[in-house]
């Protein structure tokens, strides 16, 4: 009875939508919470990017695992880095986007799991900046996103990929199973020995803050089957806004672009790439994992960021995710 109301307080947030960030929320979902209790052992409450990019059977397919159809996500116009129209409610500024409600409405409490799309950064930069979780692969629905190539603002053509946001690791390794057909409850040896780990040097020769082109050059030399690599990265858009619109104008604001703390998670998905997101104790700040789109690689990069973990701030989870603030 307590889950039972637990889950009821998160459709009365959605429907009281605060903060603007759900298009519709599907109160009877609530019918399918003792049965998927039964089946599974957990029911998330889970929001959906209100794109139509995203099919319809992978919404069947996550409400049969267990990952229940909870709201539909409002996302930044256009698909913009950052949306004008929500507010980051730990800095107070523009939000990160494009998946920027998904990421909040997780945030809040309102979902326990999010499903975005990512084409330069979508899905991990708003995980990063809310300090969450965050996984693309093109690998999920890879035939139907490949239908759906377009270009970036600085004139990359690329197809989108489907990605998710959670609170913690346990849910985002339990939505690979829907997502990837993926199951991390067998425990491995050699995921560690039979992989190369790569650090991106601080430093180093490339600049993972700067123009996309050479990132891409980078991450397609440097990334193989069976080569991992790590970069740390942030705050994102704490120190300034991360977004090529504004930043394209002159070099004055190609700088303060930079400082948005978007590194190699802008280009990921552009390269084809699948990447984990491992957020820090520092606000916006966070462990990129990036392999090669192999199941088998992405199987290790989980099983890395199970060390890498830290316990989020409970100054936030018991502020922001406090339900009884809202009645």
């Amino acid at each position: 009875m307590e889950k039972l109301e637990t889950y009821a307080k998160k459709t009365f947030l959605a429907l009281k939508n605060p903060y603007c960030t759900v298009n519709q929320v599907y109160p009877r979902i609530i019918d399918l919470v003792a049965p998927s209790l039964e089946k599974h052992g957990f029911a998330w409450y889970t929001g959906i990017k209100d794109t139509p990019v995203i099919p319809e059977k992978l919404k069947e397919r996550l409400n049969e695992s267990g990952f229940l159809f909870h709201t539909a996500d409002k996302m930044a116009l256009g698909g913009r880095a950052v949306d004008l129209q929500l507010i980051n409610p730990i800095t107070g500024k523009w939000m990160t986007g494009s998946s920027s409600g998904t990421a909040l409405n997780v945030f809040y409490g309102i979902n326990d799991a999010g499903i975005g799309t990512d084409g330069g950064g979508s899905v991990l930069a708003p995980a990063a900046a809310l300090n969450l979780y965050g996984f693309i692969s093109p690998l999920i629905e890879q035939d139907h996103m490949r239908q759906h190539s377009k270009a970036s603002t600085d004139g990359i053509v690329f197809s989108p990929s489907l990605g998710a946001i959670t609170r913690d690791l346990e849910t985002l390794e339990q939505v690979l199973d829907p997502l990837l057909g993926i199951s991390l409850t067998e425990e491995s040896n050699d995921w560690n020995t039979a992989w190369e780990w790569k650090e991106v040097p601080k430093g180093g020769q490339t600049d993972i803050y700067g123009r996309r082109e050479p990132l891409i050059q980078y991450l397609n030399e440097i990334i193989r089957p069976g080569t991992i690599l790590i970069s740390r990265e942030g705050p994102v858009d704490v120190n300034a806004m991360g977004d090529s619109i504004y930043g394209h104008f002159d070099k004055d604001t190609e700088r303060c672009q930079a400082l948005s703390g978007k590194g190699l998670m802008r280009v990921v998905n552009m390269c084809g790439k699948s990447a984990l997101t491992v957020p820090s104790s520092e606000l916006g700040c966070c462990t990129v994992l990036i392999c090669e789109s192999k199941k088998g690689d992405i199987e290790a990069m989980f099983r890395k960021a199970r060390l890498l973990a830290c316990k989020r701030s409970r100054l936030t989870q018991r502020y922001f995710m406090n339900f009884d603030m809202y009645f």
